[in-house]
């Protein structure tokens, strides 16, 4: 059976990338010093942020204590009233010392954490953020292909930026399941990158335990008509929704539903957002940007309204801009127009922006070294948005203003740009001059 275009487009990039030799142009000095001190910095902002926080999630403020109350809850008979808030809470108040916040999550992830609540809270906080470095390890090495111009420049380069990324270090010291989802969608951009849409289909509808981020994505993959996607997605999404039932029951799956309102469309003070910590205005999407611009002068019903319009007006244009690009750069613009139109992100949740940030940088590169002007347009509004979710650390009460530069991201990726067929490897200017 014959490959169709698309599929051999997508693996003629990765097979050249791969296979690359070193004799394309060498960047400019500029590249090096921004590459060597933009992640030095970042770095230091995720171990500082690591000693002066870290006794606060140690002590229970951390999101990973409702999810370690929920895998509790699953493994000591409780599912059935994982959603019963008194029970919840009192069982979280009782499992850890920190502030008790709803499980917002599918049922079926709380199997996740069932084992780790065989350890203290302590030691669970530990070994679940021993598990969060080996799932960003593998996502690593799953993605070398794609970072061998990055790694040209300076070798530890591709592994700084992991490190140096903000969100990860969010992702990490919250102990988040943020990372787990960007290893899904590693995975699936490999896979489609093979042509195996199904599969990759299948792993991103594994990723509905963050359903806000992933249902954009199957909504633009239905818009595009990629079937054997959907198809994979589809098979994955009835397992995880059956499986919650069946934790759960009927019951408390309606319980989650009344739960999700209460969050978002009957969440129009700020004591109903008190009471789940969630302002929207630190959310770098639509809805973070137009809560931050607009709160106090357009009624909650209105701005859930504009909220949701604006979403879908973005989606249906990302649509039908980017509807001739390859299957693999369609997941990576899914991704950042999933964040953008996604209802509820937080810094944690722009983890999965990592894997269209380094791609691009990758791909891009090399327009430093030529006249390409839109090409490193596109390789600027990367590096910007790597360096944007430093705007928590500076500007926390306006953190939704990052939104700005990740819609500008989007359109970037989006458009057809003139690159390559054979994007050659740069050289590496400073081994070339240690070796003279």
């Amino acid at each position: 059976m014959s490959r169709t275009t698309d599929d051999l487009q997508s693996t003629s990039f990765a097979g050249s990338v791969s296979a690359s030799p070193g004799n394309g142009p060498a960047p400019p000095y500029y590249v090096y010093g921004m590459a060597l001190g933009i992640p030095a910095y970042l770095i230091g902002v995720h171990l500082w942020t690591w000693v002066f926080t870290v006794h606060i999630f140690l002590a229970g403020y951390a999101d990973f204590s409702r999810l370690y109350t929920a895998g509790y809850m699953v493994r000591t008979g409780y599912a059935s009233q994982l959603y019963d808030g008194p029970l919840r809470y009192y069982l979280q108040n009782k499992l850890t010392p920190g502030e008790a916040l709803p499980f917002d999550h599918p049922a079926f992830e709380a199997l996740l954490f069932a084992p780790f609540s065989l350890l203290s809270y302590r030691a669970a906080y530990l070994a679940f953020l021993a598990f969060n470095v080996g799932l960003l390890g593998l996502a690593f090495w799953l993605l070398r292909p794609w970072m061998k111009n990055l790694g040209s420049i300076y070798w530890w380069l591709p592994a700084a930026m992991f490190l140096a990324f903000l969100p990860i270090c969010a992702a990490l010291i919250q102990g988040q399941d943020s990372i787990l989802l960007l290893l899904l969608l590693v995975g699936a951009f490999r896979y489609l990158n093979r042509g195996r849409d199904f599969a990759a289909g299948f792993l991103i509808g594994v990723g509905l335990f963050k359903f806000q981020l992933i249902i954009p994505v199957a909504v633009l993959f239905f818009l595009w008509r990629r079937w054997r996607f959907l198809g994979g997605f589809s098979l994955a999404a009835i397992a995880a929704g059956a499986l919650s039932v069946l934790l759960t029951g009927v019951s408390q799956s309606w319980a989650y539903v009344h739960l999700l309102q209460s969050m978002s469309i009957r969440a129009g003070s700020a004591a109903d957002r008190l009471k789940t910590s969630l302002e929207p205005n630190a959310m770098p999407n639509v809805r973070g940007f137009l809560f931050g611009l607009l709160n106090g002068h357009l009624t909650n019903f209105w701005l859930q309204f504009l909220t949701i319009s604006l979403s879908c007006a973005l989606l249906l244009w990302i649509a039908r801009s980017a509807s001739r690009r390859t299957t693999t750069d369609l997941l990576l613009i899914a991704i950042v127009a999933s964040t953008l139109a996604s209802y509820h992100m937080i810094i944690q949740d722009m983890t999965i922006l990592l894997l269209p940030i380094v791609v691009t940088m990758d791909r891009y590169i090399w327009a430093e070294t030529a006249i390409a002007t839109w090409e490193r347009f596109t390789l600027r509004t990367a590096v910007l948005m790597f360096v944007a979710p430093l705007l928590m650390s500076w500007a926390p009460a306006h953190f939704y203003l990052a939104a700005v530069p990740l819609l500008v991201f989007m359109i970037a990726i989006s458009r057809e740009t003139t690159i390559p067929a054979f994007v050659p490897k740069l050289r590496n200017l400073r081994s070339e001059s240690a070796s003279t």
